[in-house]
């Protein structure tokens, strides 16, 4: 499995504040291990103002990656994903968590969630308890 690293925790947290910076507070936010790939992405999930629209997304994503390179030493354009609306991982992370509009940094491995097995999660934001998915 590859690691979640020090640098990647840290910039992901500071990467969803500067989305909160530049009025794209997302609702929740979280590294999610994909086992297929061998890989760790940053999913973003009910972004004010984005909605589904990930090339959008993506742009937002690539301007305030390219002007916090420094500050972002271990997150690429490429790490960072938009979790659409109705996106299964949302809900089920929300059946067992909520974190306010806080950051955090919970970290859940190898658990089980409502029957479905969760390899690795590292979670900063979980506030959609309002929303119906």
């Amino acid at each position: 499995m590859n690691v979640l690293t020090q640098d990647m925790m840290e910039s992901g947290q500071h990467f969803v504040s500067l989305l909160d910076a530049n009025d794209m507070k997302p609702l929740a936010a979280f590294w999610i291990y994909n086992q297929d790939h061998d890989e760790w992405l940053l999913l973003a999930g009910h972004v004010h103002g984005i909605g589904n629209d990930d090339a959008a997304f993506s742009s937002a994503v690539s301007e305030i990656i390219s002007a916090n390179r420094a500050s972002l030493p271990g997150l690429d354009v490429s790490d960072v994903v938009l979790a659409l609306d109705n996106a299964p991982i949302l809900e089920l992370l929300n059946s067992v968590v909520n974190t306010g509009d806080e950051i955090l940094g919970i970290n859940f491995s190898n658990e089980t969630i409502n029957g479905k097995v969760i390899d690795g999660v590292y979670l900063y934001r979980m506030n959609i308890t309002e929303f119906a998915l």
